[in-house]
């Protein structure tokens, strides 16, 4: 994989993982974050992400809305129900509170379309698309040839 930048909790991750990402990349920007305040837990995750679309629907001259649940996207509202991926909300929760640092939120969120991985458990069997594995990626030479390493060839 070549990720160009790794968004992580700080000192949260397990020596095994921490090898996994070492190992299997190639010297990404890693970004660090602090646990619970800058790289939210679920629950913080759910507020912040409830107060952004809450607040979209008030710009639209939307009713007021005291949940607001119905004005998340449904892949969101998905996880939310589902209680066993606190992980996966708090993934987003680093990435938005990444997003809100760089002042990308605010460009970035409306725009957002929120798909699960055909491997999450959250759809059926049926794939609209085709996940390359880091193995596959490197075989095809996708991103980059491994004569030269550059992105031609």
């Amino acid at each position: 994989m070549r990720p160009v930048e790794i968004i992580k909790p700080g000192k949260m991750l397990s020596p095994e993982t921490e090898k996994a990402l070492k190992n299997n990349t190639r010297k990404p920007l890693i970004n660090e974050l602090l646990p619970s305040t800058e790289f939210w837990d679920a629950a913080k995750t759910i507020d912040e992400i409830k107060q952004y679309y809450s607040s979209a629907d008030k710009q639209n001259n939307a009713d007021d809305i005291q949940d607001c649940v119905d004005c998340l996207p449904n892949l969101l509202c998905e996880l939310i129900g589902a209680g066993d991926k606190t992980y996966a909300l708090s993934a987003l929760g680093g990435s938005l509170f990444y997003l809100r640092q760089t002042l990308l939120d605010e460009k970035i969120l409306p725009r957002a379309e929120f798909e699960p991985l055909a491997c999450s458990g959250l759809i059926n069997n049926i794939r609209k698309h085709m996940i390359l594995d880091a193995a596959a990626l490197e075989n095809l030479e996708l991103l980059e040839n491994m004569r030269t390493g550059g992105l031609s060839g």
